[in-house]
């Protein structure tokens, strides 16, 4: 446990086949620095089988150094279900237990949603322009957060850009997205886009936010010239800046079984 700041939690996740004792690990989040209320961008695929029982747990853990031994960190909590819940609830939330304290938080899990046979990815370059400043003693250091929306309407982080330091006009290097991913392969799907103020505590301030779709960027992207997406926080009536669409294109992803039939 962290003493003096805030918790670097990190979720990992067990699976345990039906009619066998022993849990296995199947995957790990990143870990989310200086939160309390962490949303991960790893996300977990998994088969599901109507007719078997497949049990799921989840732990959360304190990351404390660099160590992949999870004995080396603190245990936040658990919280253990079945892949069958969670494709009939589509969402579950749960307190965490057996934590160190009387009240370890809650853990939110979403899923059941079929995965998109979609094999392309988007090539995006994004930057910013004149954002609000959120920093007393300086300027904002701006990150993006890409959510796409479930099922049930909520929303999950798929993306995170790096915070850029002290600019007001950041420009953030180029990145990969699957467009499963980002909006199940429905490029006429809504998904958000979240401009905020990255802070070492851990507390992010939103500067403003947008929504947009694939066909959108790309229709307003064909011109070759940057496409303008004001962004807007509830809080305030006027602009808070702008996100500068420079880039945008598909690539198909090409899996070895593509390779081998192409020769």
């Amino acid at each position: 446990m962290d003493y003096f700041s805030k918790s670097d939690p990190m979720c990992v996740l067990f699976v345990k086949e039906f009619g066998r004792d022993r849990w296995s690990e199947f995957g790990r989040t990143e870990t989310i620095w200086n939160n309390l209320n962490p949303e991960w961008v790893k996300k977990f695929q998994m088969n599901y089988y109507f007719e078997e029982r497949q049990y799921l747990k989840f732990e959360i853990y304190d990351i404390d150094s660099k160590s992949t031994d999870l004995s080396s960190h603190d245990f936040l909590g658990k919280f253990e279900c079945t892949l069958g819940e969670i494709v009939s609830q589509g969402r579950i939330e749960k307190p965490l237990l057996d934590g160190p304290a009387q009240n370890s938080g809650k853990i939110i899990v979403i899923g059941s949603e079929e995965v998109s046979s979609c094999k392309e990815e988007l090539i995006l370059k994004l930057s910013g322009k004149k954002l609000d400043k959120k920093d007393w003693f300086g300027k904002s250091d701006p990150f993006l957060t890409f959510y796409r929306q479930n099922a049930d309407g909520s929303m999950s982080v798929v993306h995170r850009t790096p915070p850029i330091k002290n600019t007001l006009n950041p420009d953030w290097p180029e990145f990969r997205i699957e467009a499963r991913k980002l909006c199940q392969g429905d490029y006429n799907k809504l998904f958000l886009v979240k401009c905020f103020d990255w802070n070492k505590n851990g507390d992010e301030d939103l500067i403003g936010e947008f929504r947009t779709n694939v066909n959108e960027m790309l229709k307003v992207n064909q011109s070759g010239q940057a496409a303008t997406f004001e962004i807007h926080n509830s809080e305030k009536r006027k602009s808070c800046g702008q996100i500068i669409l420079h880039s945008i294109s598909v690539q198909q992803i090409l899996t070895f079984l593509d390779f081998v039939q192409k020769g």
